[in-house]
């Protein structure tokens, strides 16, 4: 066997080993993977022949990662989050870009065209860390998470367009050229999406009858547009591999795609983070510019994202769980990094210190996000002035109310809840953070404000000690144990039913002083009884259930059902 692929069989074990450990720790498996490359680089365990063809393996897997990106991107998720994200992804955009332009030229002194790339590079935040990290706390459905999701979203798409433009703009700015190359992406992306939405997915659904094959015609279509991407067209790799996932992504199969290509796309993908630690570990570093950018990252994009979502009229709470989100560098600007390199952009001292930085920025924002309720709390009741601010939407309070039920939470479990409060007669005030979700609730007629539900404030603007009851649909269990403790230090005493993810937490919420903990998939599985119970004496009970749930669902979701 060929010595190249011992050693990548090597290289790659060790990878994977660094990224499970990491991954076990809590960490992204990114910093792993680039760290044991950074072992292999200082080691001088790879010769140059064997990086060249690490360059080529690691350059597929970017290509693959793109393609699969565009799978699974859903333009949608702008749309549930409205016109705050698109204010949000335009303040801090031009805010961020502002400051690392003056960071990069002032300080390396760039050239205009560098120091923009970089500095746009320098904005991007990470999808794949916001997302692993959201979705181990549970909080990817939030509306912080949402806001955040929609951002990145969007700076995924400058990204691809940046990687589109950055290797023609390395032979020099010409505005003809930049016309000719916009005609190219132009005709790229007609031709691309025609095909997919149109024939390629025409095929998959009506012709293709196994899962093996979907996944083999997939990647046909993937390799066939990249090839006419580079061959044709003369643009790169790249932006073929994420038109064709675009193509493909509201093909019936798309899932099914997803998860049989994730895997192949994975391995390739390890070893172009295994390179970037290679060219880490084989120079030197900059310590002192690693630990600038970093300061830069965490601190100035946390700022910047507070200023934006203070100026968007959102409330503290999700101003702060949005800055949090973002207080990282991405693999986006990773894979920009090596681009600018090849092009020649910038040097590869700086390569390497933005890419430490990098992995630096994913490790500390993954313990700022998982401990972003409890850092909000901390700062919100030391700092009021900061960081406790209402949003639109805000009120005073809501007169004198009595014999109310008070409902914390009016999106998602909310509003079926809310719907059976109403059917009972109950006279319901909602609290939630979302202010579209507030609005909409005041426009049929409901009585809603915008707060959080562990604010003080709110026991006081609801009238909460002359209620009837409190429900609470919050997921975060620290908020359900602040409100909880508020409740008990101020001597109201009303019965209290909040949610819980695990029996653990409900024992934690009972002891707190919670009069009932609901688990949704307890409450799913009991309803489920109850429908088999019916069905066992009535055949006919399905299709009962059924007009029945569709009749409420027309009701709490208007025009989305």
């Amino acid at each position: 066997m060929d010595v190249f692929w011992v050693n990548l069989m090597m290289v790659f074990t060790v990878a994977v080993c660094f990224g499970i450990i990491f991954r076990y720790l809590g960490l992204p498996s990114i910093v792993g993977q680039v760290l044991a490359g950074f072992v292999f680089g200082v080691l001088g365990l790879i010769n140059h022949q064997d990086v060249d063809s690490l360059k080529m393996l690691g350059s597929l897997g970017m290509t693959l990662l793109l393609f699969l990106v565009g799978l699974e991107m859903n333009i949608r998720e702008i749309k549930h989050t409205g016109k705050a994200v698109i204010k949000l992804f335009l303040i801090q955009t031009l805010l961020l870009g502002l400051v690392f332009f003056g960071f990069s030229s002032l300080l390396f002194k760039m050239g205009f065209l560098s120091s923009i790339l970089l500095a746009v590079t320098l904005t991007f935040s990470s999808t794949i860390v916001v997302v692993k990290t959201l979705s181990e706390k549970k909080d990817l459905n939030s509306f912080g998470g949402k806001l955040s999701l929609g951002i990145l979203l969007l700076q995924d798409l400058m990204a691809i367009f940046i990687l589109v433009l950055m290797p023609s703009f390395g032979i020099g700015f010409e505005f003809s050229s930049l016309l000719g190359l916009i005609l190219k992406v132009v005709i790229l992306i007609l031709t691309i999406n025609v095909l997919g939405h149109f024939l390629i997915s025409q095929i998959e659904k009506h012709v293709i009858k196994s899962s093996e094959d979907l996944v083999l015609i997939s990647l046909v279509w993937f390799c066939l547009s990249v090839f006419f991407s580079v061959n044709v067209l003369g643009l790169t790799p790249e932006i073929g591999g994420i038109l064709a996932g675009i193509s493909l992504s509201t093909s019936w199969g798309h899932f099914q795609i997803v998860s049989k290509i994730r895997t192949l796309r994975d391995i390739f993908l390890t070893l172009f983070f295994v390179l970037l630690g290679l060219e880490i570990g084989a120079g030197e570093i900059d310590w002192l510019l690693v630990s600038g950018i970093v300061v830069l990252t965490l601190v100035i994009k946390f700022i910047v994202s507070e200023l934006s979502c203070l100026w968007s009229g959102l409330s503290g709470k999700v101003a702060f769980s949005v800055s949090a989100n973002m207080t990282q560098l991405s693999e986006f600007s990773l894979i920009a990094l090596s681009f600018g390199l090849v092009s020649g952009f910038w040097m590869s001292d700086l390569v390497t210190a933005v890419t430490v930085a990098a992995l630096i920025s994913m490790v500390l924002s993954t313990i700022i996000i998982y401990r972003a309720s409890f850092l909000y709390k901390f700062l919100s009741e030391h700092f009021p002035g900061i960081f406790k601010f209402g949003g639109v939407g805000s009120r005073g309070k809501m007169g004198l109310m009595k014999g109310h039920v008070i409902l914390l939470g009016g999106d998602r479990t909310g509003r079926s809840i809310l719907s059976s409060l109403r059917k009972n007669g109950e006279n319901v005030v909602v609290v939630d953070f979302n202010p579209e979700v507030v609005s909409k609730l005041k426009g049929r007629g409901e009585k809603a404000i915008v707060a959080d539900a562990s604010d003080p404030d709110v026991l006081e603007i609801t009238n909460m000690s002359e209620a009837k009851m409190i429900i609470s649909t919050v997921k975060d269990i620290d908020d359900s144990l602040a409100l909880l403790t508020m409740l008990r230090q101020k001597g109201i005493v009303v019965p209290t039913i909040v949610d819980a993810e695990s029996p653990a937490q409900a024992t934690l919420l009972y002891e707190a002083g919670a009069s009932y903990v609901i688990f949704p998939h307890f409450v799913s599985g009991l309803h489920l009884g109850l429908v088999m119970k019916k069905f066992g004496k009535d055949v006919g009970a399905l299709e009962k259930y059924r007009s029945r749930q569709n009749e409420t669902l027309k009701e709490i979701y208007e025009g989305d059902f």
